[in-house]
């Protein structure tokens, strides 16, 4: 009985790590993707450097 619970629990582990590390790539993702977008407005508008 102890094998089934310890089964279950380290499946639930497993898919709750997994879920944790999709959902890490996908805000990289959108976090790239908006300094991307920052980046050209940026040059767009002759801002210049972000550095001062």
């Amino acid at each position: 009985m102890s094998e089934a619970v310890a089964i279950v629990v380290g499946s639930f582990v497993l898919v709750t790590a997994t879920a944790f590390v999709v959902a890490h790539y996908r805000r990289e993702q959108m976090r790239r993707k908006l300094l991307g977008r920052l980046a050209y407005h940026r040059d767009a508008y002759g801002l210049g450097s972000a550095r001062r």
